[in-house]
């Protein structure tokens, strides 16, 4: 059976070569297919020593620049911050404290950059914009459904964890990219038209949720919370959904293992010195690390995997720390590796990508034929929710699920200028129609059915 995957999946891999080739937007959509479902992982032999990667992207590159079939990169602020943020990758590579080891992560970030830049080229079309979200909310809800099945099965007494050979393949990141795909989950089955693929989008945004919880892990728990929060708060029955999983939780919490409930409650325990646990008491101690490093290197820190090098924690952090770790947290992560200005340029992609979608999603709330756009937007919008939220305690930086949600809402404001032209040549009467609230037809249309009073005879 082994055997037979290898070479099933090398004659699927050899065939969307020359796709990728001939149609570069669907060896974008190979590559993210590729990078978040990572079926090679799922392989046993000679197939997980394949060149993927280098296959479908090479030949996405080179067909891309063949291809007559893409449009400008967008202008707009998250575009520069993105330009102006690689450029400052690459200067504080030439700086770091271990250029050799710095060259290696910045060759791995700059990859992911690229493809970002060539995925806003081709997808400026609201028909490939869902076929993303779709390859993305399913290649990493197969893991989210596939770990709830194997919890419902084991009970759950062992970590759920991502595929081996992804970015996605410890346990906290496996929980964070769940947590980020559940809006996208729901959000896509409200409006597919096809009941099988609308009913499978559901089970898996349920099975992820379980999935989530059993990656025992606590960044995953606060994102989870986050989210579910704020999805119900966002229903229109919200009342209704919380009342429901309150009761689940209530009905689960004897069957939960006691490792499971250990580690929830473990979350409120970090707080007081006395009860922090060395994972806790670790992270403290690199994150002083990287504030020290980014008050002596404020414009470009000290590069790439600076805080693997004993030598930064000898030089920065004064006192006894218990290992050389990474700083845990993205925030730090940026400050110890790129200064203040590079987080101050991250930071500015992160809030150009939230203002664009808050505007996108009150712009079109509603509309009759771009509202597609306000709930693209929106589950955009909340899965950077969780990120921010657990990224606070996780090394996710340079996460690529998080750049594909940078790309698409650089995506999704171009689609909306489009939408204003589109409307602003639409009559006068169309245009107001798509701006009243859809009784107002209506009530005109009774209105002039009304019988009119019959016409008074002068002679009477």
């Amino acid at each position: 059976m082994s055997g037979l995957r290898d070479i099933v999946f090398l004659f699927v891999w050899i065939g969307l070569i020359p796709v990728s080739l001939m149609r570069p937007w669907l060896g974008i959509l190979c590559w993210f297919w590729i990078a978040f479902m990572v079926p090679h992982g799922l392989t046993w032999g000679f197939a997980r020593t394949l060149p993927v990667a280098i296959g479908i992207g090479g030949a996405t590159l080179l067909g891309w620049l063949l291809t007559k079939d893409k449009k400008p990169l967008p202008r707009n602020w998250t575009v520069y911050g993105l330009v102006l943020l690689s450029l400052h990758f690459t200067l504080t590579t030439v700086l770091a404290y271990d250029p050799e080891m710095a060259w290696g992560k910045w060759d791995w970030v700059s990859k992911v950059l690229l493809m970002t830049f060539v995925t806003m080229t081709l997808f400026q079309e609201r028909t490939r914009l869902r076929w993303l979200y779709m390859v993305i909310a399913l290649s990493l809800g197969f893991y989210g459904l596939k770990g709830g099945i194997w919890v419902l099965r084991t009970g759950g007494g062992e970590r759920v964890y991502g595929p081996d050979m992804s970015f996605f393949a410890d346990n906290n990141t496996l929980g964070l990219a769940l947590c980020m795909i559940l809006p996208m989950l729901l959000y896509l089955s409200r409006e597919e038209p096809r009941p099988w693929l609308k009913k499978l989008l559901r089970v898996v945004f349920f099975f992820s949720i379980i999935a989530i919880v059993f990656t025992y892990s606590r960044g995953a728990f606060l994102g989870l919370a986050t989210i579910l929060i704020v999805l119900i708060w966002r229903s229109p029955w919200r009342l209704r959904f919380a009342t429901g999983l309150l009761i689940g939780t209530l009905i689960s919490l004897p069957y939960l293992p006691d490792r499971l409930s250990q580690r929830i409650s473990s979350i409120g325990e970090q707080e007081n010195e006395e009860t922090r646990d060395s994972s806790a008491q670790g992270r403290i101690q690199a994150w002083q690390t990287a504030w020290n490093i980014a008050v002596d290197r404020p414009l470009t820190g000290a590069g790439f995997r600076a805080l693997w090098h004993e030598g930064i924690w000898l030089k920065y952090y004064k006192g006894q720390f218990a290992a050389v770790r990474d700083a845990h947290s993205l925030y730090f992560e940026l400050l110890e590796e790129h200064g203040f200005l590079g987080l101050g340029l991250w930071l500015l992609v992160l809030v150009g990508t939230l203002v664009n979608l808050r505007h996108i999603r009150k712009r079109w709330r509603g509309h009759p034929e771009h509202g597609a756009l306000s709930n693209y937007a929106e589950m955009t919008q909340l899965g950077l929710y969780p990120f921010m939220v657990a990224g606070a305690f996780l090394t996710v930086a340079y996460f690529d699920l998080y750049f594909a949600f940078v790309a698409t809402s650089v995506m999704l404001r171009r689609l909306s200028e489009e939408a204003e032209k589109a409307v602003a040549t639409e009559p006068a009467p169309l245009r107001q129609a798509g701006r009243t609230a859809p009784v107002a037809p209506l009530v005109v249309a009774r209105a002039r059915r009304r019988p009119l009073p019959a016409r008074r005879n002068r002679h009477a």
